[in-house]
Parts: C-alpha cells; structure tokens; sequence
C-alpha cells in the first residue's frame, strides 16, 4: 500500500509533454503518487561513490547481467530491461534503465561476485513478524515476539529498479511494456511475490497491473547511476501499512542495495509493524486529505481516531513544533531562539511520538547550544544525533557529517558561539 514516490506528479506531467516524440504512441497518465519530504526516514537521494574499478577479479561487472531484448526510446536514450538472476542468493533483481546506467550501478559492491551474499538478515522462517489480514487494510505485517526499539526487522534487495528519467520519456503504456519483461526475468518466487503486491484499484490488464503494482508500492532510493533517480519495488517492505505514528522507520542502504526497516521504539508480540507514508508533522485534518486523495483510505490510527480533546491537543503540538522549527532555524541576530526552546522541541518530539525523525529536535538542540557555547550539552544532543541518524536515517547524511565534527572540535564548529555575535 505504499505510493512514496518523490516527485511523480511532476514526472507523469514531464511524460504528457514528451510522449509526441516517442517511437510508439502511450496512454494518458496515471494517477499521482505521493510527494513527500526527503527527511521523513525515506531512502537517502545522496550519491552513492563509483566503485572506479571495471574488474573484480571475475571478469566483467556485466557478467552476471543479462539483457531483457527489450528496449524503448530513440537515440541515446534508449531504456531497457537488464537482469541479475542471481543476484541476492538468486532472488534476482530487474532494471529498467540504459545501457550507460547499467554499467555503472553494476559496478557498485551489492553486485561484486565476492560479496555474494552482502550480509545474513533474517531470511523469511526467522523473521520476526508475519504477514496477516488486517480489517479495513488487507494484508499486513505483526510481530511475532518482541522487538526492541532499534533492532533491525528487515532488509531487503529490491526486485524492480525503474530510472525516473524512463517514466519522463515514455509514459506508462510504455513503460508497462518494460515491465512485463523485467518481472519475466525474475526467479520464479520472487515475481509471484510481485504479482501478489497491491494494485490499489483493478486493472484493466496485466501491463496495467504491473504498472499500478509500481506506482501503489514504489520507494524513490536514490542515484544509484550517479545521475538518475531510481523508483525500487519491494516485496515483503511494501506490506508495511501507515500509521501516522509508526513503530518503524526505514531507509535504503546504498552499500548492500537493501531497504532496511527498524523498529523506533519497543514493539509487543502481536503489533503491527508500520511506517509513515506521509509527513507525521501535519496536522490531523491535513493528513487524513492527503492519505485519501493519494491512497484511497482514511486513516484509522490511534492518533486520527481518538476523541476531539486529544485529536486537538495533538494538532497543537505538531503547530508548536513547527513553529518551534522555524525560530530555531532562524540564525540571524534578530532571532528569539534560544537553547530551551530546543529543549521544548525534544520534548514535543517526544510527546507527539516523531521518534524516527527525532534527529531533527536533536541537531537543533545540538546547535542551539554550541551557539551559545555550551560544550556539554552542544556534545551530548550531537552524539544523539549522530546515534539515531546513523541507526534510523542511514550513513550518507549531511547533518551526521556536521554533528560528527562538532562532537570531534567544538569550538572549530561554524556555529561556535553564533547567538553571541550579535547580543
């Protein structure tokens, strides 16, 4: 049920214009998908680093890549299916991309043949949860023990990788074209694991499908190529249904190619594991538009369903929280920030339970008090920081990479003492 595509309505608006120029006719465009912020514990868009070496030892990077036969477009932007069946311990992955992409991202180290495997995660018998009919939601995940908060529960290689720029320049008939084949390619059990996923609505036919499964569970992951945002299909992470305050959060680790979900807090046996598909900082009245208007739901979440008083109390908080952004990142001489205005961030984080995004109150906090040159708590809100970006948001980060070298030279920090310049 997840639709976190960054951007698509300005894409599939970007596909009706080109569409004219294309070697084949397309249809009109689909419904749009979600537009959310980046730094709601979504997939880093940070550039991954070029693997420069074209040999692993194996020979070519392109070795275990095979061609689909298919490929659309005019020119040097022709986009194809490509194929890794035995990628992941042969669950195998699909791309639909160019021939000059393909070649960089197999280069990345997810693919080098020494690294096959990347990692042991729980395989589906020891995983922590199961998949359940949930009333009012259709299939979803709980646990089946207890989870601690920040244990990993899953981490998973995508199936489908689908190039923005592809949906740009050939619209979904096309595109649906493409991934007939790429989920062709794929090993047996993990296309019927596609074919099983979410349409959303009822297709017209099997393209169709394939085309609304993209476009109900995709996550933007980021520039796998070094150029080019990608959309990446999921099977098990797509089964993760909303609550506007999750149990987890999730982001995509470009070093191994998996989507890595974590638990933000303890989690009973028997729970529901979910993830936030909109921006938790809106209020109720804001939220509920937004997840009908893009998913077809209401949402039934403790927070949205509780009484009037508490549903009122909640919006007042997330207000204040906003607010509270605001004059904090205000850095100039006129503002009224102060440390204990961070402080009441924290806590409002807290209260409101935005505990995959508490970073945000945490590098506030951090910054509020180097400002004032207080190296104490200035370190102890960075470490916090860092612990939880590295744990919840993943490694490429600029705000780890600032919290890292106050924590590393305070007062060499460019926010040393900056409330103090201008009192």
């Amino acid at each position: 049920m997840l639709r976190l595509l960054l951007t698509f309505l300005v894409t599939l608006a970007v596909a009706d214009l080109l569409q004219a120029h294309q070697e084949s006719p397309t249809c009109g465009t689909p419904n749009p998908l979600l537009t959310i912020r980046p730094d709601i514990c979504v997939a880093s868009d940070a550039v991954p680093t070029e693997n420069k070496s074209s040999s692993n030892g194996a020979g070519s990077p392109m070795k275990a890549w095979k061609s689909g036969g298919l490929c659309r477009g005019v020119r040097a932007d022709k986009y194809c299916v490509f194929s890794n069946p035995s990628f992941n311990g042969g669950e195998g992955i699909s791309v639909i991309t160019t021939g000059k992409s393909i070649n960089t991202i197999a280069t990345r180290p997810a693919f080098r043949v020494e690294n096959e495997p990347v990692a042991k995660f729980h395989s589906k018998s020891t995983a922590p949860y199961r998949e359940v009919e949930i009333e009012g939601k259709d299939v979803g995940l709980v646990a089946t023990r207890a989870i601690q908060a920040g244990e990993l529960i899953m981490a998973r290689t995508p199936a489908i990788m689908v190039n923005e720029k592809a949906i740009q320049a050939l619209g979904k008939k096309v595109v649906s074209e493409l991934l007939i084949r790429a989920v062709e390619n794929l090993p047996s059990q993990h296309r019927e694991s596609v074919l099983n996923l979410s349409t959303h609505s009822t297709p017209n036919d099997y393209g169709d499908k394939l085309y609304r499964i993209l476009q109900t569970n995709s996550f933007r992951t980021g520039y796998h190529d070094g150029n080019n945002p990608f959309y990446s299909l999921f099977t098990e992470v797509s089964r993760l249904n909303h609550d506007c305050r999750p149990t987890c959060a999730y982001y995509f680790d470009h070093t191994d190619f998996r989507q890595k979900v974590l638990a933000v807090r303890d989690i009973l046996a028997g729970e529901e594991l979910t993830i936030a598909y909109y921006d938790p900082l809106q209020p109720r009245s804001v939220r509920q538009e937004k997840l009908q208007k893009e998913w077809g739901f209401q949402c039934s979440c403790k927070r949205c369903s509780a009484d009037a008083s508490s549903i009122a109390e909640s919006d007042e908080r997330i207000n204040r929280i906003r607010a509270l952004l605001k004059e904090l990142d205000d850095h100039s001489a006129a503002s009224v920030a102060s440390p204990e205005k961070a402080e009441l961030l924290v806590s409002l984080y807290e209260e409101e339970g935005i505990l995959g995004r508490i970073n945000e109150a945490y590098y506030r906090a951090a910054i509020e008090y180097i400002g004032v040159g207080d190296i104490a708590n200035a370190t102890k809100y960075a470490t916090l920081c860092v612990d939880h970006g590295l744990r919840f948001i993943g490694p490429d980060r600029p705000f780890i990479k600032s919290m890292q070298e106050l924590i590393a030279n305070p007062t060499r920090h460019p926010k040393w003492k900056f409330r103090l310049r201008d009192s």
